[in-house]
């Protein structure tokens, strides 16, 4: 069975030079408050609204995308025009921090406050920062960080498609949350694989660093080194979904 979710269109963002575009929104929970445990969207090239409500100084949300080779990087910070954000200084609001897959650091910095009206929702917004650049193949992620009780719109990609992203848990279909040190990957851990699609297999296996390997796809069974890495997951597909897991 299918463990990520389709989100569905509830929020258009009008940009400037161009015309309305569609986010599907995904709310983080106080329990997103580290990349580990957040989030995955599948494809940061598709259009996400994230929605952070940050309670107190300090509070932290994070979100994490999946971007390939050749994919640019399209992040907006945004803010509702509603209390208590749009009643803050700049200098007060949340801060928003890019960390892509080499570990770099991009601080999205508030260099503007463009008011505009999104019909569909009835809600006026304003853009605070925007980066568009060429993206490095792997997994990003993005924190929004409180100074006080805010909130924070994080705009991620741009083309109008369904979205998906994968739930991080220990449960069977749930991306297993990363550690800071993997050397041995757990049977436990890598069978969480199993019912997955193949891009939910090979995303959740990126974010926690495995090396991710196909034995076998609809019966036809791949050519294979012998070494055994205990940092490897090699699987079994079946229509399209993850049928067997093995470390090595």
């Amino acid at each position: 069975m299918r463990r990520s979710s389709y989100l569905f269109i509830t929020l258009a963002l009008i940009f400037s030079g161009g015309p309305a575009l569609a986010h599907y929104p995904v709310n983080l929970k106080a329990s997103h408050n580290i990349a580990s445990k957040s989030p995955i969207l599948l494809d940061g090239t598709i259009s996400f609204a994230v929605y952070a409500d940050l309670n107190k100084a300090k509070d932290k949300r994070s979100v994490r995308f999946a971007l390939k080779e050749g994919d640019d990087l399209n992040v907006e910070y945004l803010i509702i025009d509603a209390a208590p954000s749009n009643r803050l200084k700049s200098s007060q609001l949340p801060g928003i921090t890019i960390t892509t897959p080499s570990g770099k650091k991009i601080v999205m910095k508030i260099n503007e406050r463009s008011p505009f009206y999104e019909p569909y929702g009835k809600k006026n917004y304003f853009f605070l920062s925007r980066i568009s650049q060429s993206a490095e193949a792997g997994i990003y992620s993005i924190t929004a960080t409180a100074k006080t009780k805010s909130s924070a719109v994080i705009a991620i990609g741009r083309t109008e498609i369904r979205g998906e992203y994968l739930e991080v848990g220990s449960s069977a279909g749930k991306c297993p949350r990363t550690l800071k040190s993997e050397e041995m990957i757990s049977e436990a851990r890598a069978s969480q694989l199993i019912s997955m699609s193949e891009l939910e297999a090979e995303v959740c296996a990126a974010a926690n660093s495995w090396i991710y390997r196909i034995g076998e796809r609809d019966g036809e069974g791949f050519i294979l080194t012998k070494d055994y890495r205990t940092n490897r997951v090699t699987v079994s597909i079946e229509s399209g979904f993850i049928t067997k897991v093995s470390v090595g």
